[in-house]
């Protein structure tokens, strides 16, 4: 308990005054208390340290447990290639030819719009013949697009 002020004046050897660093009255020294962060208080100013201070986190855990390299010859979306010379038959010259097949649904853009063809046969490795001829004139550089071919990964 805290004495009144006028006890509090009245000399007691060996105790000293000392200011309450929150509200700055004057207190004996045996009246104050020292606080976690060093501060000299009054019994109504003192408070315990909080229990979040002593909370310390975890180191999480963030790796894959078993990680695999993505397949070298994984294709997302479909093949795509070029053509090299300006075409309007049946024949289309295009950078490469590679897992073009026989039966393939193609899709050869031009200004008209997308014009869905089949393949019919890959005689070279930068040509391929439709079933239909394209009917309209497509300018080298327009992309030829197979929706058919499905990549197989390497699995070794």
């Amino acid at each position: 308990m805290t004495e009144s002020y006028s006890n509090r004046s009245m000399y007691i050897p060996g105790e000293f005054k000392r200011i309450c660093d929150r509200c700055g009255f004057v207190y004996r020294a045996s009246e104050t208390f020292r606080t976690w962060d060093g501060l000299f208080v009054c019994e109504a100013d003192f408070e315990t340290r909080h229990p979040q201070d002593f909370v310390r986190g975890r180191k999480d855990r963030i790796t894959v447990p078993d990680p695999r390299p993505e397949a070298i010859n994984t294709i997302i979306g479909p093949l795509t290639t070029a053509l090299t010379a300006d075409a309007s038959g049946a024949t289309l010259t295009v950078e490469s030819s590679v897992r073009f097949e026989s039966g393939d649904q193609i899709g050869v853009a031009s200004e008209a719009g997308t014009l869905r063809r089949t393949v019919d046969t890959v005689p070279t490795t930068t040509s391929i013949t439709i079933t239909q001829a394209l009917g309209v004139n497509v300018l080298s550089g327009s992309s030829v697009v197979n929706y058919s071919a499905v990549a197989e990964p390497d699995i070794g």
